[in-house]
């Protein structure tokens, strides 16, 4: 990868005589490191944006600017950052700004099915793991050839919705007509090609939009891009011509990566530009309305099969087609899941706050289950304690983040922690009974908790979504206490 500059590089062209405590942050270097970390922003130090220290600044932000620039488009809450990135792989470093997905509408579909549509992207939300999975754009398709149905489908859908819109067309005029109707809401243009990159690219730069360079054929897209960035435009993305078929698919995903390994790995600048995927591009040449509904099935699964490489590759964008019916949720499903798997920081461990946390109803004779704060684990036990509508008490022990299995085996989760939680948090005025309910991964550590906490333990279930039967089987407060008072005696 493109060797990162440290911070010591960056640190001696900071202005000095700046209070950098009154921003919540501890020094300079404490800034310049944050800086990188991309935690905060050169527009976060007021002092910073004095003209005198203009040349400085502007030493820091070429230091501190990523091989692939970002793109943002859209406006307010939900306008969309894509590319940005350091490496070709999350293990690396990270990856700071997952892949957005945008389904696509047209301009030819009626209005009450695509305002509907609109609406069901707009609002479209999945809870997975304390987390919410949305979409990121909605991309408008000119089928209709006529400039003025384009624009109109485009004032409707912005006017319906708050997400970021993409404008897909290759023709000037109908990219014209509807850029300028909706130029306040910052759509991205798709797309500038070598017949018409010098009308889009003069469109972009007087309204000040993003624009998509296209071509198939690598060269030319660099040309294409080059000409873009010398009439004066910044933000730029690039689709390499992602297509689908026998042999073709390779092609696809050979020009990706050969995008990303001379941007991320050889510092080509015009190389160095998020990059668009188009799934959608399986439809072409099929007539959805003739389909039965195997073929129709089949196509389906095959965009979300090519959807998915494209986004373990880090395409910064994908367009879609499939998922913008409650029909199709399953498609998102499977592709934001994959999507929040990848784009986990792989330098920390995803943890959330230790305590003693009541579920439903919670009192003095509800059960106690043990967790560890690996975030996976929590939200997990939580979620199936809710669903079960079980009136409970879940005590999660700080383990550093790591799961069950793994904390017992590295010391995080021993019987000294969990009893050193149980008293931090007290348990005993909460509850009325002496009983802790442990994972079944953790089996070995009950002999010694007993000790340590002075109370009665049972090993549960190894997996959360059975806690219902284990208690239906195991869970007898008087004859438990009955037990841990014979075993006292």
């Amino acid at each position: 990868m493109v060797k990162r500059v440290s911070p010591i590089e960056i640190y001696k062209f900071l202005p000095k005589g700046i209070d950098y405590k009154k921003y919540g942050i501890d020094s300079g270097m404490a800034f310049v490191t944050e800086l990188l970390e991309r935690n905060v922003s050169i527009e976060d130090i007021e002092e910073l944006k004095d003209p005198k220290h203009a040349k400085a600044v502007a030493k820091i932000r070429e230091l501190t600017s990523p091989p692939q620039k970002a793109v943002t488009f859209g406006t307010g809450d939900r306008a969309c950052t894509i590319g940005g990135e350091e490496v070709m792989y999350r293990h690396e470093l990270t990856f700071f700004n997952q892949t957005a997905v945008a389904l696509e509408v047209h301009d030819k579909m009626d209005e009450v099915s695509m305002l509907a549509a609109v609406e069901y992207m707009t609002n479209f939300k999945i809870e997975r793991i304390g987390e919410e999975l949305r979409l990121e754009a909605i991309a408008l398709r000119c089928v209709s050839g006529d400039p003025e149905t384009f624009k109109q489908a485009a004032a409707k859908v912005a006017a319906n919705t708050d997400m970021p819109i993409v404008l897909c067309t290759l023709d000037p005029k109908e990219m014209e007509a509807a850029a300028r109707e909706i130029a306040s809401k910052k759509p991205l243009l798709y797309a500038a090609n070598k017949e018409n990159w010098k009308e889009v690219g003069l469109l972009a730069r007087e309204l000040g939009l993003p624009v998509v360079a296209f071509s198939s054929d690598l060269d030319e897209l660099i040309s294409i891009t080059k000409a873009l960035a010398s009439g004066g435009l910044e933000e730029i993305c690039l689709d390499c011509g992602t297509l689908f078929g026998d042999g073709i698919i390779a092609e696809s995903i050979n020009r990706v990566t050969m995008l990303r390994t001379a941007a991320l790995e050889e510092g080509d600048p015009l190389a160095g530009y998020p990059i668009i995927g188009v799934p959608a591009t399986v439809w072409i040449g099929k007539d959805k309305a003739a389909m039965d509904e195997e073929t129709l099935h089949r196509v389906q699964y095959d965009e979300a099969n090519f959807a998915s490489v494209l986004l373990s590759l880090d395409t910064n964008m994908l367009i879609c087609h499939t998922g913008r019916k409650p029909g199709e949720v399953w498609f998102l499903m499977g592709l934001l899941t994959l999507r929040q798997n990848l784009f986990v920081d792989p330098r920390i461990y995803p943890s959330v706050d230790p305590g003693l946390v009541p579920i439903g109803n919670a009192d003095g004779g509800s059960p106690l289950f043990v967790t560890t704060n690996y975030r996976m684990t929590k939200i997990p036990v939580e979620s199936d304690l809710k669903d079960a509508h079980v009136d409970a008490w879940l005590l999660v022990v700080d383990t550093e983040g790591i799961g069950v299995e793994s904390a017992v085996a590295g010391g995080q989760f021993t019987a000294g922690k969990v009893a050193e939680a149980l008293k931090e948090y007290k348990w005993q005025d909460k509850l009325d009974h002496r009983i802790i309910i442990i994972p079944g991964m953790s089996a070995r550590i009950s002999g010694a908790l007993e000790e340590e906490a002075d109370a009665k333990v049972l090993v549960g279930p190894t997996d959360s979504s059975s806690i219902p039967k284990f208690l239906d089987k195991m869970w007898d407060v008087e004859a438990l206490m009955q037990d841990y008072r014979e075993n006292r005696e």
